[in-house]
């Protein structure tokens, strides 16, 4: 199986990777497929046509977009109106307004955000969460929280090596703010997990893994979309 990184609306590079994968393979996506980058709603057409072989995870991007419209007094909604978060270039690839409803979304981009998107995957091998999880909580995921599942950070990364489950793959944190270098580009290789936010959106790569091998396949982004 190849988990994918974070694309945050990078339609070129997504598509670009795609075309490199073995399309006799599945596919994981780690979550934030919209927000920042340009051509979100490019991005969602394109994640549809891989439905059949792909597992889809919930993005904390994704997780905001949902509250805006399903819970719009919420904090999660609240955050997705802010330019720094990229719910404006959503909107804007979708031609919609801040006022538009939800319906305004073509039908399967909706049925995609409501029914496709799991919080956690885990096989035989190695688990699969878009940010984390909390190394003093259960190994069962169904017992993590999901604001942990979508939102963690700081914790996860400075207490992974004390996490006592299956490898983990997560995004959700660049790998160039961890490892501390502008250029950096590479995966986080941790003790028990590997970071494959690599970045994208912000003129990094878009990462695909695979979860066996730890074969690469990467694009470098074609521009800084922030």
């Amino acid at each position: 199986m190849w988990i994918i990184g974070d694309i945050h609306g990078c339609h070129a590079e997504l598509d670009q990777l795609l075309g490199q994968v073995p399309e006799d393979e599945k596919l994981l996506f780690i979550g934030d497929y919209v927000d920042r980058g340009p051509d979100s709603a490019l991005v969602i057409e394109r994640l549809l046509r891989e439905r059949e072989r792909s597992v889809f995870l919930l993005g904390n991007h994704e997780a905001m977009l949902l509250s805006y419209y399903l819970a719009p007094d919420s904090r999660e909604a609240l955050a997705w109106t802010y330019p720094v978060n990229g719910g404006p270039t959503t909107l804007a690839s979708y031609r919609l307004t801040p006022t538009d409803p939800f319906e305004a979304y073509p039908p399967a981009h909706r049925r995609f955000f409501t029914e496709d998107l799991r919080l956690h995957y885990e096989d035989e091998e190695f688990i699969a969460v878009h940010a984390g999880v909390r190394v003093t909580g259960s190994t069962q995921l169904a017992r993590q929280q999901r604001e942990d599942l979508l939102w963690i950070r700081e914790d996860w990364l400075r207490n992974e090596h004390r996490w006592n489950g299956k490898p983990v793959f997560y995004g959700h944190t660049p790998s160039r703010y961890v490892l501390g270098l502008a250029e950096q580009h590479e995966p986080i290789m941790g003790q028990n997990s590997i970071g494959i936010d690599t970045g994208c959106v912000y003129g990094g790569s878009l990462t695909a893994i695979h979860s066996q091998t730890r074969e690469l396949i990467q694009v470098r982004a074609a521009r800084s979309y922030v």
